[in-house]
């Protein structure tokens, strides 16, 4: 698991780059570095995203899933319900005779 957020490794990777462009002693060999850090930091950055998206998508067919587990448990019982005021009916009248 990665400790760093997406942001803060590419907050570091552009001030990595500004330091060393600014100090002006910037080699070939840094710049690159620097590049590969900055482009490692936003495929990071995405794949962070891409989870993140994943994970909403998985939470909406949970809660899509719970609804309708909520609409089968209301509808049972609703049925119980119904039958309870049948069978109630029922010994009233046969209490009556």
């Amino acid at each position: 698991m990665i400790s760093r957020t997406p942001q803060t490794l590419i907050k570091t990777a552009i001030a990595a780059c500004a330091l060393v462009i600014a100090a002006g002693c910037a080699t070939t060999a840094q710049v690159e570095q620097a590049q590969a850090e900055a482009a490692e930091a936003r495929r990071i950055a995405e794949a962070a995203q891409s989870a993140v998206d994943q994970a909403r998508g998985m939470m909406q067919q949970a809660m899509e899933a719970a609804r309708a587990a909520q609409a089968a448990a209301d509808a049972s019982q609703n049925c119980c319900n119904d039958l309870e005021r049948k069978l109630d009916r029922a010994l009233q009248d046969m209490q009556r005779k």
